[in-house]
């Protein structure tokens, strides 16, 4: 076992793999929302209920506090609609945007490439994609809430929200980011010594 995971090609491979099956399953995903909203009947919106709470009576006697739900709507008008798509489609996007990364990278370690520039270039571009992810999906997930609340006639006001988790994801990626940048240099600057 401690062979199989020293191998470090074998770990490039399955870095490579994981983010090939990845995209799939995004894929996957995908065409299920896809099936779900594009009708515009029934479209499930998860909605946070925290500004609102609500007291549910369980089992007759148990009381307890829904803080989350989800309202179906129907006939969405097209702003509202796009809103309510965007939402439900942009966290799988950028989760495919991250595993298009590890695959890119694993077939430049693969090649013993590990600076080349299309290595240094997806890893730019997921960084951004985390980091404005990070601030998009929460926000267009809080203006379909807003949408879906609205046609049972309870209107809250937009809110901006960033994920954090996803932001320092982005940040830290952007740190590795700047530092094969740098490796890119250095190794453009030995290249041409030699």
């Amino acid at each position: 076992m401690a062979k199989w995971i020293d191998d470090q090609r074998q770990n490039i491979e399955v870095m490579a793999l994981a983010g090939g099956l990845a995209v799939l399953a995004g894929l996957v995903v995908l065409v299920r929302d896809l099936v779900r909203i594009l009708p515009n009947r029934d479209v499930p919106v998860p909605v946070e209920l925290a500004k609102v709470p609500h007291d549910l009576l369980l089992d007759g006697t148990t009381t307890a506090q829904a803080t989350e739900a989800v309202i179906r709507v129907s006939d969405l008008n097209p702003v509202p609609y796009a809103v309510v798509l965007a939402a439900a489609l942009l966290p799988t996007i950028t989760l495919m945007l991250v595993a298009v990364c590890f695959t890119v990278l694993g077939r430049s370690f693969r090649s013993g490439d590990f600076f080349a520039r299309r290595s240094v270039r997806t890893m730019n571009v997921t960084a951004l994609t985390l980091v404005l992810g990070s601030v998009a999906i929460p926000t267009l997930q809080g203006l379909a809430a807003d949408s879906a609340l609205a046609t049972v006639d309870i209107e809250f006001g937009p809110t901006l929200e960033i994920d954090w988790v996803l932001f320092m994801a982005g940040l830290l990626l952007g740190t590795v980011w700047h530092a094969f940048q740098r490796g890119a240099r250095l190794q453009q600057d030995t290249e041409g010594l030699v």
